[in-house]
């Protein structure tokens, strides 16, 4: 995990500004365990900063993505979450409830993969289904 302070030292390695609303996005990123929603963020942001617009959390958050701070994930045209995580893993996404869960890798797929003239940058494992709650 990381801290506020890592990701304001990463902003600025990366020549980026440093204002007080992308202080407060990290704020509220920072130790979380679950994966945000665009709007979620936005709204949670938006009671410090009233004036706030959701293209600061999407211009922001891909900033925060390109340092390494958290993945960007998009799981159809119409849902974007965030994740602090960055550790390797996968999710679950429930069907019925939309809740998106952290699922551990299988130890095969946490060996590197090797492709001859190429280099994996990234592994994303998505899993679709009916979480205990629902069923």
């Amino acid at each position: 995990m990381w801290t506020v302070e890592d990701g304001i030292r990463r902003l600025k390695d990366r020549g980026a500004k440093i204002t007080a609303q992308r202080i407060a996005i990290l704020k509220r990123l920072e130790g979380r365990t679950d994966h945000p929603s665009a709007d979620r963020l936005f709204q949670e942001v938006k009671e410090e900063f009233p004036t706030l617009s959701i293209a600061t959390i999407y211009s922001t958050t891909q900033i925060l993505a390109d340092a390494g701070l958290l993945k960007v994930l998009s799981i159809d045209e119409k849902r974007v979450y965030f994740d602090p995580g960055t550790h390797p893993h996968g999710h679950f996404l429930c069907t019925r409830c939309g809740r998106l869960l952290d699922v551990g890798l299988p130890e095969e797929m946490k060996l590197q993969v090797e492709l001859e003239g190429a280099q994996v940058d990234r592994l994303e494992f998505f899993l679709y289904g009916v979480c205990p709650r629902c069923l």
